[in-house]
């Protein structure tokens, strides 16, 4: 019973590490990693993530991919960390992915929801 009670425990943080964000009230399902589209999504609001202060204490730099899950409606759905040079960068990256506006990706039936991996830059000014 406690190996079973530690096995969903480490269950929940690693799932927590994966996924950082995703709108409620959502009935879409998420899109394949793979949709077909004549007309890509475009950021029409970016926004630049925060730096997290341990990382800057410690002079760490790197770069987050974030997958992001953009809705029929342009809107983030999820955020995926995707790959990173420094788990202490991925929340922030992930935080500000969720706050991105795309104009959505379309297809010649309308728009239609698709993953996009974008990359967050973290350098401290030198």
């Amino acid at each position: 019973m406690r190996i079973l009670a530690m096995f969903v425990a480490m269950v929940c943080i690693l799932g927590s590490v994966a996924v950082y964000g995703q709108a409620s009230g959502d009935d879409e399902a998420p899109p394949p990693d793979f949709v077909p589209y004549d007309k890509a999504p475009e950021a029409q609001k970016i926004v630049q993530p925060k730096y997290p202060t341990a990382a800057k204490l410690a002079g760490i730099e790197g770069v987050v991919w974030v997958k992001i899950w953009v809705g029929k409606d342009g809107k983030p759905r999820k955020a995926l960390v995707s790959r990173s040079d420094s788990d202490v960068l991925n929340q922030s990256a992930a935080d500000a992915a969720m706050q991105w506006i795309f104009a959505p990706a379309t297809d010649r039936n309308g728009p239609v929801s698709v993953w996009v991996n974008v990359p967050f830059r973290f350098r401290l000014a030198k």
